[in-house]
């Protein structure tokens, strides 16, 4: 008796991320909150802040990176792509439309 021998076809694994993310912990100002960042690419943040967060509504805000030993603001406008509520705090991937540096200025 001869047996059947089945084969299946997988189609590629696909992801919607078009940027590698690399997990980084950098503070971020979103709505007047301190917040953090928790992994961040060219297109987009994924962000830990107490603040509400809606998908889909818009986000202005600013991370504070060091550029050649340098303080700077990444300024960032995008999209809530997701809210992910954490105990106390809320996760909100952001795919970005607009960023731009700017220097801090000094209080």
């Amino acid at each position: 008796m001869k047996k059947r021998i089945h084969t299946a076809r997988f189609a590629p694994a696909t992801s919607q991320r078009s940027a590698d993310r690399f997990d980084t912990e950098l503070p971020v100002e979103i709505d007047g909150v301190q917040s953090l960042t928790r992994n961040i690419s060219a297109t987009g943040m994924y962000i830990e802040t107490y603040t509400h967060q809606t998908p889909g509504s818009r986000v202005h805000f600013t991370v504070e990176v060091v550029v050649r030993g340098q303080n700077l603001k990444l300024v960032c406008e995008g999209e809530v792509v997701r809210v992910d509520q954490k105990g106390d705090t809320t996760g909100v991937a952001v795919k970005l439309d607009k960023s731009f540096f700017s220097h801090i200025e000094n209080a």
